[in-house]
């Protein structure tokens, strides 16, 4: 096992295979967009095609910067190197991409691009100070019955007379469990899932990993508090968690987690998109190119739109008790009915709309700011390459959720205590 990762890391290491790799993926985002978003989504969700020289060159000027924040700066064996290849993906490319030729605000991929920027700076390495740890021997008893502890509320909350192995099959009745379990959430459920799924379950599972002689029922422990969750209240984002914690743990080199964020993004975009074109199935490319890339930008930009002139101050949230909220539905569900007609559906954006929307370009600005130095906090205080991926999993909670909501609802509050204290630097993590 270990000569096949060796062989892998050096596959995926090379910085000029990544640069090349890099350009290609805009290549196949600017194609798949055209050929397959637009075309099949176009009345749906307000997808556009336009051709404006000014936008289009302005595009690659946007993406020339990329290339050169992603691959000429220092640091590349650094955790802000594979982070900012995850924003540059998930959100510089296909910005750019959709204001190139989809017609979105410019200020979408401008904000992405500043995001990325801050991310591989030099100037905001968190890395130089370091706080103590508690001792392995502590750690290793207190992540556990931390885990504990915070999953005793949900059977007591939500019962457990509904469990249901059928669950693990992921048919439509998870969606009828999960509209019956949100009836009976309270708000330390509400306050504990995200934490548990997102920081403090998988975490156990890596550390159990990093010494399965000893540990290995740490694993077994955080395998089962995930399932236990899941079948309490089915939320397909859980096992999304186990996969990228278990992906990102196999490779100790920054540089080659990142090549494995490209490599393998690159991959499922190609296989979705040869899948649709031999047999004329939508679904997996749908979920790749469509979900995964271009819904969180359209989105943003519609948030753009709907709040352009009138900012909401954070009246829907921790300001609510001192500025009135103009609306009767929540943000997200406006936006939901404006793209789909449908007031029940929840569109959730993330830190650039989010910013906007509660104080305009300002906002955008400082939103981004605070969630790039929060991620470099986190990342310059985890000392152990193996847990890279809870870091992962909070960047992308970041792109699709609001500032806010990921730092107290979705653990980001929670992982950076837990990589100040809980996590063992890497020459002490099998003690």
């Amino acid at each position: 096992m270990k000569k096949v990762v060796d062989i892998v890391t050096r596959a995926v290491s090379s910085r000029g295979g990544q640069m090349a790799a890099f350009a290609a993926m805009y290549v196949l985002l600017a194609v798949e967009y055209y050929r397959f978003v637009y075309v099949n989504y176009y009345y749906l969700m307000g997808f556009d095609f336009r051709l404006e020289p000014v936008a289009v060159v302005a595009g690659f000027f946007m993406l020339a910067v990329a290339m050169a924040a992603m691959f000429l700066l220092p640091g590349e064996e650094k955790g802000s190197y594979a982070l900012s290849m995850l924003v540059a993906l998930l959100l510089c490319l296909p910005s750019t991409v959709m204001y190139q030729f989809g017609g979105v605000s410019v200020f979408v991929p401008l904000y992405a691009l500043l995001f990325l920027l801050l991310l591989r700076t030099p100037l905001l390495d968190m890395g130089r100070w370091r706080l103590p740890r508690l001792p392995v021997r502590y750690q290793r008893y207190l992540l556990p019955a931390l885990c504990l502890l915070c999953l005793l509320p949900f059977p007591l909350a939500y019962g457990l007379e509904g469990i249901d192995l059928s669950l693990l099959t992921m048919g439509e009745e998870t969606y009828d469990v999960r509209a019956a379990v949100s009836e009976r959430d309270t708000l330390l459920t509400a306050y504990l899932m995200g934490p548990l799924r997102m920081v403090l379950l998988p975490m156990l599972i890596v550390y159990g990993l990093t010494d399965l002689k000893r540990n290995w029922w740490m694993s077994l422990l955080g395998v089962g508090g995930l399932l236990f969750l899941f079948l309490l209240n089915p939320q397909k984002s859980i096992f999304f968690g186990i996969a990228v914690v278990l992906a990102m743990y196999l490779f100790k080199s920054y540089r080659a987690k990142a090549g494995m964020i490209l490599y393998g993004l690159a991959a499922a975009c190609l296989a979705a998109a040869l899948l649709n074109v031999a047999t004329g199935h939508l679904m997996a490319e749908s979920i790749v190119l469509r979900r995964l890339f271009f819904i969180p930008v359209i989105v943003s930009d519609n948030y753009f739109t709907f709040f352009d002139g009138h900012p909401m101050l954070l009246s829907h949230s921790v300001l609510g008790h001192w500025v009135d909220y103009p609306y009767q539905l929540e943000p997200s569900r406006m936006i939901g009915e404006m793209m789909y007609n449908r007031a029940e559906t929840n569109c959730n954006t993330g830190i650039i709309g989010d910013g906007f929307m509660n104080f305009g370009h300002v906002g955008a600005v400082l939103f981004v700011a605070a969630a790039a130095l929060f991620v470099r906090c986190v990342e310059g205080q985890m000392q152990n390459a193996r847990f890279f991926g809870l870091a992962a999993l909070l960047v992308y909670t970041f792109l699709n959720s609001a500032l806010l909501t990921t730092l107290l609802t979705h653990g980001g509050l929670v992982l950076l205590a837990a990589v100040c204290f809980l996590i063992p630097e890497e020459r002490r993590a099998a003690e």
